[in-house]
């Protein structure tokens, strides 16, 4: 039940802080910001030891969020890499305790691999579609 809480905290952590940094446009830092002061001063006193884990898994997520609008093209994708982080934290929370630099690390990493596998699986399925004239295709005449 612990990681169900944690990977759900990731999850809408990181659509959080996309959310400020881009939709509402206020840059990637104070997105972030917000959203790893908001956890750190709200989960601990409310849930103790879980408490202190999700506010560690909320940094985590929040530095994923800080993700250009370039690279992650939306907030449902955004919940995927949020999601991406807590199960990267989780795997590598026994392995590094400790570390400096783990949580932005492990933040970034969920972003490349999500850009990864969306980049590998985007041409999928759609060799026979036409393209336009700007050069994307165009999904409309199947």
């Amino acid at each position: 039940m612990e990681v169900l809480v944690l990977l759900i905290t990731a999850t809408l952590a990181g659509v959080a802080a996309y959310i400020i940094s881009v939709e509402l446009g206020k840059g990637a830092v104070l997105g972030s910001a917000i959203v790893v002061l908001t956890g750190g001063i709200v989960f601990p006193p409310l849930f103790g030891d879980l408490g202190s884990s999700m506010a560690l898994i909320t940094a985590t997520a929040a530095y994923a969020g800080m993700v250009s609008k370039d690279n992650v093209r939306c907030w449902g994708e955004m919940a995927v890499v949020g999601c991406m982080s807590g199960l990267l934290f989780l795997a590598a929370a026994p392995a590094y305790p400790g570390v400096g630099g783990r949580l932005g690390t492990i933040g970034a990493i969920a972003c490349l691999g999500f850009m990864g596998f969306r980049h590998l699986f985007a041409g999928m399925g759609q060799k026979d579609m036409p393209v336009t004239a700007d050069g994307k295709r165009d999904v409309s005449s199947n």
